[in-house]
């Protein structure tokens, strides 16, 4: 009962236990050892545990734990410098608000500069003195050695996540090649198996280490995700010639029982030779007949060869770095700031708005010291996206979780008033806080803590009356600075990513005449990440084009990139 309960619910119940035990652990150990000052520290953390968790922090976790550290540390004494004097801190908050949302990103990961501007808001208000900030600092460095400790546990094994995509999409083609057999061709398992292709590409990306671009594993996703992909875009093309009669059913049904045979040494890890044995015979037999699989075969022999090194892969081999193949600079710093440093990037115009309004925002929140005032900053900060229709859709949201949290609190608080039951509500909702992805529900719960929180020392319905007036004036002033502040709409997101891709379409283009391997797989591996992007964006703004523009895209990517790596000199 309770799995159906979790299934119908959609709970990441890993998220919710590792999450929401670093936000519990942090709020009670920053409470006991740091001073109830920093308590609001546990909601940053927990959220860096969250980001970081999607930037595979096994990889170097050392490395970029000490990065978080200092990081954090920087952030914490900017806005300790911020709240030693109010006119200070306009432009101090100003330059660290930009400089925090302008270089803490990532490309592909929407989310990655949530934790750092939380934290910097939330230690700006809750100032401390002096002789206070040590402690602040050492509640951080505890937060972040939490998070730290959190990577270390994995939900499953990469190999065995990896697997399992494997799995998925091969059961796809699979399929698909029935549907062929019977003159029937499904475009919807085609762009369900590249989804979860491009998914695969995303694990490959956040293995990069400085110079080097991914990791032992990586190698075999990068090489998994290029030959599946190219062997699930070029059904279409077997699904043609059966049409035309350039090839008969025999030889679909032959190819059909490879792929059945792929996918009984995943689910059964047989020995691979056996199974190529029985693929090489299946294989002359078309080779005799026909020569249009020469390309499908060679791309299956290739997944059944880096599926058997993916189940031969060495644990302490797993996020070693691959020193053979280097990445592109696309992404390094000097690159990126040149392309985005312009008034009409999304980086920079969503950096401005951000840092211009929290700016005001903390200004006034300062001058008027209302209590609890950091509730509107709180939305402000929380709601505004790079988009402008994101931000309405956000705000909508934070509403509607609101007032689920506000009726929720209240009702329970005002009939039990009992410390214990608070403390136990405020814990339940900073698990659930990580246990879902949709944002009504995250703000939901991040009310309900809030909320609980405050009324250990204040009553419950004055708490309600702020936190409605607050939601209110931070909903309020993110639309309208939305609309007057660098204004971004989804269209323009829509066309600058399009320019993206085909700028990285035109490299690999050139790569192919030059027959040049070098930094191809970075190439090609953010010419997907962006497609991924663009599709994501494309739900919102429902345009048919875009879609078709995504699958030729798409096409073209795996197809030229993959002729660059296996069949170039």
């Amino acid at each position: 009962m309770s799995h159906n309960i979790i299934k119908k619910s959609n709970i990441n119940v890993y998220s919710m236990v590792k999450n929401g035990t670093i936000a519990v652990i942090t709020l009670l150990g920053c409470g006991i050892f740091f001073g109830v000052k920093n308590i609001m520290i546990a909601f940053p953390i927990a959220l860096t545990s969250t980001v970081m968790g999607r930037q595979n922090l096994q990889v170097k976790t050392v490395s970029k734990i000490i990065k978080i550290m200092i990081i954090d540390i920087l952030i914490v004494l900017a806005s300790f410098l911020s709240s030693t004097n109010i006119y200070i801190s306009v432009p101090i908050n100003f330059i660290s608000i930009f400089i925090i949302m302008y270089t803490i990103v990532s490309p592909y990961d929407l989310t990655f500069y949530k934790p750092f501007i939380m934290l910097y808001v939330f230690t700006q208000y809750a100032s401390v003195s002096l002789e206070q900030l040590p402690l602040r600092i050492a509640a951080v460095i505890f937060g972040v050695l939490l998070v730290g400790i959190g990577s270390t546990i994995k939900k499953k094994d990469e190999k065995e996540i990896l697997g399992n995509s494997i799995v998925e999409a091969l059961q796809l083609i699979e399929n698909q090649c029935k549907n062929i057999a019977m003159r029937k061709f499904d475009k919807d398992i085609e762009i369900r198996c590249s989804k979860i292709m491009r998914s695969v590409a995303y694990k490959v990306y956040v293995t990069r280490h400085k110079r080097y671009l991914t990791t032992y594993l990586g190698r075999i996703q990068f090489n998994l995700y290029i030959n599946v992909e190219y062997l699930n875009i070029s059904l279409v093309r077997v699904y043609e010639k059966l049409l035309d009669n350039k090839i008969d059913n025999e030889i679909i049904d032959r190819f059909l029982n490879i792929v059945v045979l792929i996918n009984k040494y995943i689910k059964s890890n047989v020995a691979v030779d056996d199974i190529l044995r029985e693929i090489y015979i299946l294989e002359d037999n078309i080779k005799s007949k026909t020569n249009y699989f020469d390309e499908e075969m060679k791309a299956i022999e290739r997944i059944l060869i880096n599926i058997e090194r993916l189940y031969n892969l060495n644990k302490k081999e797993i996020n070693k770095i691959y020193t053979k193949w280097e990445k592109s600079d696309i992404d390094d710093f000097n690159v990126y700031f040149k392309e985005y440093f312009n008034r009409n990037s999304i980086r920079f115009k969503f950096s401005m708005r951000m840092a211009i309004t929290l700016t005001i925002s903390l200004y006034i929140g300062e001058w008027l010291g209302f209590y609890k005032i950091i509730w509107a900053i709180i939305t402000i900060m929380s709601i505004m996206q790079p988009y402008y229709e994101d931000t309405i859709l956000r705000a909508k949201e934070r509403i509607r979780g609101n007032i689920l949290a506000i009726i929720f609190t209240a009702t329970i608080i005002n009939l039990i008033d009992v410390k214990f039951i608070t403390i136990a509500i405020l814990i339940v909702s900073l698990y659930l806080l990580y246990g879902f992805k949709e944002y009504y529900k995250i703000s939901l719960f991040a009310a309900t803590a809030s909320i609980s929180i405050a009324s250990l020392a204040q009553n419950i319905n004055l708490l309600v009356f702020y936190r409605i007036i607050y939601v209110i004036i931070g909903v309020a002033f993110v639309v309208v600075a939305n609309k007057l502040i660098f204004p971004y709409r989804l269209r323009d997101g829509v066309e600058q990513l399009k320019e993206k891709i085909d700028r990285l379409k035109n490299v690999i283009l050139k790569s192919y005449e030059l027959q040049d391997k070098e930094y191809i797989r970075d190439v090609i591996i953010h010419s997907t990440l962006l497609c991924e992007k663009l599709y994501l964006r494309n739900i919102q703004y429902k345009d048919e084009n875009i879609d078709d523009y995504i699958n030729k895209s798409n096409n073209l990517i795996i197809n030229y990139g993959y002729s660059i790596l296996y069949n170039s000199n």
